[in-house]
């Protein structure tokens, strides 16, 4: 195997029909897909279709304990099962050092009844809802209303307070986009280019929207390093780049001025974000592990992923204006596209293009882009003709909310080159 150096057979649970095994791999940068990938070999070469396997590297404290699963092939003209594996998964929460086990531990803490109550402790869907039902729950206190989660009723004033009467739709969008860009710190904080001092609950003091995030949206983020002000290109702001999207491009309705005497707003009297409800907001984010590798569609790690964002938007948009009876998303044509569908619309984009720019037939096709297929499926004249393709590839998504289109393209590309040109000697050249 090739990042695989031990795998240790623990036990099995034969009323689950479930092996348990510790894995140990190179590195914690080992490319999931390929762990995945030589799991389910490993777990299927001991008879088993289900296994528990913790996940351990030798240079790293961290670990993942996944739950993985497959199911038997059958040979469909002759009606028996073969030796080979089909729609194999590899669900995961991340442990260790640098963790955030309430998740896990609110899902593993009970005994399971059967293997499917153990499949529903593994599952993303789940823990997306239980984020998100966090954040709806901030988001109605900020900007006040009614909402329902289950059996539990909320209501709220709104904590939010703006330059003037507004309406509650206004309210609504400021606290989408807050929101969402906050989310979109955090990405960034797990990336190491917003500092810890910046972003936690532990350091939320008096008026920390006016002299924190005020300033890290949109003097920071929001300027080059040569255009900020003295004061945001000293530590701890100088390490944190300029993005040049737009997300943090200050609007009108987000009442910011900026005051070169006091380098904050000229609204921080009159726009009230309270420190309480940042805190508590902060502390949603750090009881959850984020993640920024999107999943896959075999490989799932059970923590908040980019693709979040997207959700949170659609979400938040989509709730009733009662005075307008519209929604933000109806207006603004906001829908998040479930990730089986952008998988199938992106394979199914890059096989067509293949086809015509490579001259491969549907069969090479679909053994290039199974996450399941580790080898070259293509002779040395096939394989050129695919890179020189891929060289020439040009992605337009001409309504790019969250990216997960381009990101789907792009886990798609790597997947192709991974199998044939693995070192990128062929690329370089």
């Amino acid at each position: 195997m090739e990042k695989t150096k031990g795998v240790t057979f623990l036990g099995a649970d034969d009323a689950l029909n479930l092996g348990v095994f510790e894995i140990e791999h190179e590195s914690e940068n080992d490319p999931r897909v390929t762990l995945s990938r030589e799991s389910f070999r490993a777990v299927s070469a001991f008879g088993f279709k289900r296994g528990l396997c913790a996940f351990k590297s030798k240079t790293s404290p961290n670990w993942r304990l996944s739950l993985v699963t497959m199911e038997s092939k059958i040979d469909s003209q002759k009606g028996r099962i073969i030796k080979e594996y089909s729609n194999p998964r590899r669900l995961s929460f991340f442990m260790g050092n640098a963790a955030k086990v309430a998740t896990p531990t609110r899902f593993l803490d009970k005994k399971i009844a059967d293997f499917d109550d153990l499949l529903s402790r593994f599952s993303i869907e789940v823990v997306n809802k239980q984020f998100y039902n966090d954040i709806a729950r901030k988001f109605t206190q900020l900007v006040g209303g009614d909402r329902t989660i289950g059996s539990e009723s909320i209501h709220a004033d709104a904590a939010l307070r703006l330059p003037s009467v507004i309406s509650h739709e206004v309210h609504q969008q400021f606290g989408v986009r807050l929101i969402g860009r906050l989310v979109f710190c955090w990405f960034l904080k797990k990336k190491g280019l917003i500092p810890e001092e910046i972003l936690n609950s532990g350091d939320v003091e008096k008026q920390y929207y006016h002299h924190v995030v005020e300033p890290l949206f949109f003097q920071v983020l929001n300027k080059p390093a040569k255009d900020r002000s003295e004061s945001y290109q000293k530590a701890p702001w100088r390490q944190i780049p300029f993005l040049n999207g737009g997300l943090f491009e200050a609007k009108n309705s987000d009442y910011y001025l900026f005051d070169e005497g006091t380098e904050l707003s000229k609204h921080i009297n009159t726009v009230v974000v309270p420190d309480e409800w940042l805190k508590g907001f902060i502390e949603i984010l750090e009881t959850y592990n984020f993640t920024i590798d999107e999943n896959n569609t075999i490989d799932i790690d059970l923590s908040i992923d980019p693709e979040m964002l997207g959700r949170i938007f659609e979400n938040l948009l989509a709730e009733l204006n009662p005075e307008t009876g519209e929604t933000a998303r109806k207006e603004t044509g906001s829908f998040y596209t479930p990730r089986q569908i952008v998988d199938y619309m992106v394979s199914t984009s890059i096989k067509l293009y293949l086809k015509e720019k490579a001259k491969l037939d549907d069969t090479l096709l679909d053994k290039l882009l199974d996450y399941n297929e580790p080898e070259n499926p293509l002779d040395d004249a096939q394989t050129d003709n695919v890179i020189d393709a891929l060289h020439n590839l040009k992605i337009l998504d001409p309504a790019c909310g969250s990216g997960a289109f381009p990101m789907g393209i792009l886990q798609h590309v790597l997947l192709v080159l991974s199998k044939i040109d693995p070192k990128s000697e062929k690329w370089l050249d």
